[in-house]
């Protein structure tokens, strides 16, 4: 299954890349498209490359308990 992204969401994610789960992106620095995802980042497999986690900027533990 092959996401499509919208103009707007092209433009966004070349400004500000996030790794975002179930989506086909490639990595930044060497284009790699395999990646190793953690609780906060996701690292290239192959340049180790971290991008953050879209669906983390969600979560209360990263800002404080509110």
């Amino acid at each position: 299954m092959e996401a499509h992204l919208s103009p707007v969401e092209t433009r966004i994610s070349a400004i500000n890349p996030q790794y975002r789960e179930g989506r086909a992106i490639l990595c930044p620095d060497c284009g790699g498209n395999q990646w190793i995802v953690g609780r906060v980042v996701a690292e290239c497999a192959r340049c180790e490359t971290p991008l953050p986690l879209a669906a983390s900027q969600h979560r209360g533990w990263m800002g404080g308990r509110s």
